[in-house]
């Protein structure tokens, strides 16, 4: 009987202990779970091993002094079991909430114009994982596909899918980004952007080196998310080679605020020269290279900047850019150069106009490569033209016509003789936001009178001999 008692008086206030550390939980989840803070998880954690500690205390006075140390535990009675199960299930708890309790200031969620991230509360550490695909149907109609055919070719591809982690590290100045993309005709996964990047505090200066955009072109450095139609212009991909990845190192201005210049210079391994070794031309496109760019903000927040739409600008924006790359290449020196306008009215009007040139010393390539050449020289200095203009307007936020106008005159030196040399298009299409950038929708018809002596199949075209030349893109693009 006198067992019973004990037993019974420990359930009780096992009972009592449970009832009062469920009840604290309960009561402080319907004040606000999102406002428990730090110290309070400490302070019960603290008072529940205290709780246990006085409980374990009077078990071990309430078992018999008498009892050998070397007899085999007697089976505790039910109330006993019940006793020790709570006691051990309090120990769990605490320990439970201890780990918790030392992982000190982490925050995670999901921002709509980010995506999501995991980071500390001081902001000192960010991860930022990512990923988008690009779903397309295209159609190109060809006059000439031949001297004598023609041709129509129609199918789905996944022009881009891309995977990206970035973020900052011990400080909000210690910046990285790491870019995995699938090709387009093998759907093998390659390395594009490798970056850290130190902003000097309290300076608008900052270091950067790995795998980084060129900084030239102003399209070819915004990401093909915010791109205004499918896919980069045919300027874009054919003379600056799609996103234009570089190794090297840069110094930047301006960048870390809202300065009205901001420029960034880098010294690289030249142009179409990325996920290689140390080794120079031959073995690798190019010996070495360095770029630059400059931009002038008249009007308008750097942040709009990024994108081609005026989608969720606040103000109306205006920049000046200006930009160079020299690559060098055996024999072969090739100077691109850009000078560029956008203007943008806030959810509406958009305005984008560029020139860019390209002059290649000895050269003994097409278009698509650098010029270099292995074989008997001297080869002809030769210069390509390039002209670009993109012009949208948004309606409602979600509606958004867009038409594009390219003209490129391809020295016809670095062409095979007889082949059309200007080529010129004009594209109309529209964008259609169900969630911003992060899904959209996005169709466009391209018109190319004279067709184009050189294939480039991220954007759907490919070579004729002249003619018509038609191209018909339905895109959804989704971002994770």
């Amino acid at each position: 009987m006198r067992a019973n008692y004990k037993d019974a008086l420990l359930f009780l206030i096992c009972s009592f202990v449970i009832c009062r550390g469920t009840g604290t939980r309960a009561w402080a989840g319907e004040k606000d779970a999102a406002a428990t803070t730090q110290q309070e998880l400490l302070d019960e954690v603290r008072a529940l091993r205290a709780e246990v500690k006085e409980l374990r205390a009077k078990v071990a006075e309430s078992q018999p002094a008498t009892q050998p140390a070397s007899l085999p535990r007697t089976a505790p009675s039910p109330a006993g079991a019940d006793s020790q199960e709570t006691i051990d299930q309090l120990r769990r708890d605490a320990d439970r909430r201890s780990t918790f309790a030392d992982v000190e200031g982490l925050t995670a969620g999901y921002r709509r114009n980010t995506g999501f991230f995991i980071g500390s509360e001081d902001g000192n550490f960010l991860l930022h994982p990512w990923a988008f695909v690009q779903v397309r149907n295209a159609t190109n109609y060809r006059e000439r596909a031949t001297a004598t055919e023609g041709d129509t070719q129609n199918g789905f591809e996944l022009p881009r899918m891309k995977f990206i982690l970035d973020g900052n590290i011990f400080s909000p100045d210690l910046t990285f980004q790491f870019i995995w993309a699938t090709s387009d005709t093998t759907g093998n996964l390659g390395l594009q952007d490798a970056w850290g990047r130190y902003h000097l505090p309290n300076t608008p200066f900052a270091l950067r080196a790995g795998q980084i955009r060129d900084p030239v072109d102003h399209e070819q450095i915004i990401y093909a998310t915010r791109s205004l139609t499918p896919g980069r212009s045919i300027v874009n991909n054919v003379l600056l080679n799609g996103d234009d990845i570089v190794k090297g190192a840069s110094i930047s201005y301006g960048f870390d605020g809202n300065n009205p210049f901001r420029t960034e210079i880098a010294i690289t391994s030249g142009e179409r020269n990325f996920d290689t070794t140390f080794q120079q031309f031959p073995t690798n496109t190019a010996d070495w290279g360095t770029a630059g760019r400059f931009e002038f903000k008249l009007m308008g927040d750097w942040s709009d900047y990024t994108q081609f739409t005026a989608l969720g600008n606040k103000q109306p924006l205006l920049v000046l850019g200006a930009g160079f790359d020299y690559t060098g290449a055996g024999d072969t020196g090739q100077f691109t150069h850009v000078a560029d306008i956008q203007y943008t009215l806030p959810n509406n009007l958009s305005l984008y106009g560029a020139y860019l040139g390209r002059y290649v010393s000895h050269n003994g390539g097409n278009p698509l490569t650098n010029g270099g050449f292995t074989g008997p020289g001297p080869s002809a200095n030769t210069y390509d033209a390039s002209f670009r203009l993109l012009a949208s307007y948004l309606i409602e936020d979600h509606w958004e016509p867009f038409a594009r106008f390219e003209w490129i005159e391809f020295d016809s030196r670095e062409l095979s003789a007889g082949t059309q040399h200007v080529v010129y298009d004009l594209t109309l299409g529209f964008n259609y936001y169900f969630y911003g950038h992060r899904a959209k929708f996005s169709g466009a018809a391209t018109y190319l009178p004279n067709g184009s002596p050189i294939s480039s199949t991220i954007d759907d075209v490919l070579s004729s001999h002249g003619g018509n030349e038609v191209i018909i893109q339905a895109q959804f693009q989704l971002i994770f």
